[in-house]
């Protein structure tokens, strides 16, 4: 039921938003009224935005840009993927399945596969991921419960799928999870959507 409603979302979106092109420069407000303490930049002759819908004045376009800006303007440059999406780290290849939250605990399922052709990958999630959350609040990885949260030697080509407990002290929010290859080597970061 929640994939059947987020594609008629997205086709509702895709049939009632149109693009088009801004053809004065102006300001960008944070709510449908103009005043300076409202303004959270400009917009330039010829940038495209899409329409999403007027507001109820008729006076403004509620609207989407594309940007893009520098990393180093940015407190933190890195990007948290959500469930689904495939991301590689050195011969890792990550692809979180789903995460759920039960009081101080979050449960994690993490498809964990080896992309090289002839090396193994030794892969410990208790070295190689970490959950963390907002005021670094950290979980603990359970060795309890959960299935490859030790050691687990994963032949070229083949995967295994991870179930992972982690305890945090306080109740877990804005967790992000951290997947690396190797230690000190590439990361790659996923949100888990609480």
């Amino acid at each position: 039921m929640k994939k059947l409603f987020f594609l008629f979302f997205s086709i509702s979106i895709g049939l009632f938003a149109q693009t088009t092109e801004v053809i004065k420069k102006t300001a960008i407000y944070i709510k449908p009224n103009k005043n300076k303490d409202n303004i959270v930049g400009e917009i330039f002759p010829g940038s495209s935005l899409t329409k999403l819908k007027k507001d109820k004045s008729g006076k403004f376009v509620k609207a989407t840009i594309e940007f893009y800006i520098p990393i180093e303007y940015l407190l933190e440059g890195r990007v948290s993927h959500e469930v689904g999406v495939a991301q590689t780290a050195d011969n890792a290849k990550y692809k979180l399945i789903s995460s759920n939250k039960n009081g101080n605990q979050i449960e994690i399922k993490l498809r964990v596969a080896n992309i090289s052709h002839s090396k193994e990958l030794d892969f410990s999630a208790m070295a190689l991921l970490k959950a963390i959350g907002y005021g670094n609040n950290k979980g603990e990885l359970n060795p309890f419960k959960g299935k490859h949260q030790g050691l687990a030697i994963i032949s070229p080509r083949e995967h295994v799928i991870a179930e992972l407990y982690y305890d945090f002290k306080s109740k877990p929010k804005n967790i992000e999870l951290v997947c690396m290859g190797k230690l000190g080597g590439d990361r790659v970061y996923y949100n888990l959507g609480f």
